[in-house]
């Protein structure tokens, strides 16, 4: 447990030996304070952290700092020494746990050879690539051989080119060496590839926990079902219904579920049909003023300010308009598939 200045990180995890746990949550919800706090570079101000057994941190005992714990921690951003060439940035690593320089430069190498990186090895960081430079904070995170690797985004701050490279390269580094990691990420996908279990937190508590493709399939949280692409609203249930305002969603009720409670109704956008504003509505539609239009893979996403959202491919969507695209301001009719709306308490 660690006390924030606004809330307490307080969550209970476990990660089996050679297996990758994703922590996800929205921004400020104490995901890297969790990681800083298994480096030991934040002391805990209760519970313990261990590692095979070995406390390396609790209530009461004296800490093991963070040089000891054989845990790596990887940023979004490389933090290369900047005075030292690559080469001499990757054998820092298993020169400060103790190999010999002859040793440590052969690490060095070695890895430089699989991140295809070897003829760059007298090469600042200056010189590369945020592409390159995030390789090479990847390989002197593995050559110093931690028993634990933390990956604090480790993608965001790669361009749309290089991050399909560094995290394939993630991803069979992980299996390779069987290194047990803990990875923060927004994106679900990112758990998909490298994760067997998630943690959702937010405001330090955990508040959802699955496999990936069951928080994809069944979010439980908002920002689960966000993440995972699901359109979120948020309302008050009356009379059997979620109502936003004077208009009303009907859906299923994963519980029980009393007047005047606050809820959230989650679909899938692909499940919500969509007509033109001049079309007449059928039962259960919704009057949406379009407050975001996007297009990804040939697929057209409306989206309206109360949280629900449709998906039409891009050829369906040009009809509503008279053979252009709808934009935001204008209005179409919602009509969710009411078996496939669930309604959680918010």
């Amino acid at each position: 447990m660690v006390q924030r200045a606004d809330f307490t990180v307080d969550v209970e995890l476990e990660v089996a030996a050679g297996h990758c746990l994703a922590v996800l949550g929205h921004n400020g919800a104490g995901k890297s304070t969790l990681l800083h706090a298994i480096a030991g570079l934040l002391a805990l101000d209760d519970g313990h952290v261990r590692l095979d057994g070995r406390d390396l941190e609790s209530t009461g005992a004296s800490r093991v700092q963070p040089q000891h714990r054989q845990i790596g921690l990887l940023d979004q951003k490389p933090r290369l020494f900047p005075h030292l060439d690559i080469e001499h940035n990757v054998a820092f690593g298993p020169r400060s746990q103790g190999s010999g320089r002859r040793e440590s430069l052969a690490i060095a190498n070695d890895w430089l050879q699989r991140i295809g990186l070897a003829h760059r090895a007298s090469a600042k960081p200056h010189q590369l690539s945020g592409g390159q430079q995030q390789r090479v904070a990847i390989a002197r995170a593995f050559a110093a051989q931690p028993r634990v690797l933390l990956l604090d985004e480790p993608f965001a701050a790669l361009d749309a080119e290089s991050a399909p490279m560094v995290r394939r390269m993630l991803v069979d580094e992980l299996s390779r060496t069987q290194t047990t990691s803990i990875l923060v990420t927004h994106d679900l996908a990112d758990a998909w590839q490298l994760a067997d279990d998630c943690v959702v937190l937010s405001e330090g508590t955990a508040v959802d926990r699955g496999a990936p493709d069951r928080l994809a399939a069944l979010p439980r949280h908002p920002f689960t079902a966000a993440l995972a692409g699901y359109a979120v609203v948020r309302g008050v249930w009356r009379s059997g219904a979620l109502w936003v305002g004077d208009r009303m969603l009907v859906g299923t009720a994963a519980e029980p579920l009393a007047d005047g409670q606050s809820v959230i109704g989650i679909v899938a956008p692909s499940s919500v049909a969509v007509t033109s504003a001049a079309a007449s509505p059928g039962d259960g539609a919704w009057r949406a003023t379009l407050s975001a239009v996007s297009t990804r893979g040939g697929v057209v996403r409306f989206e309206d300010a109360s949280g629900l959202a449709a998906e039409l491919p891009f050829a369906a969507a040009r009809t509503l308009a008279g053979g252009h695209l709808p934009a935001p301001g204008d209005e179409l009719w919602f009509s969710p598939d009411a078996s496939q709306l669930r309604m959680l308490p918010a």
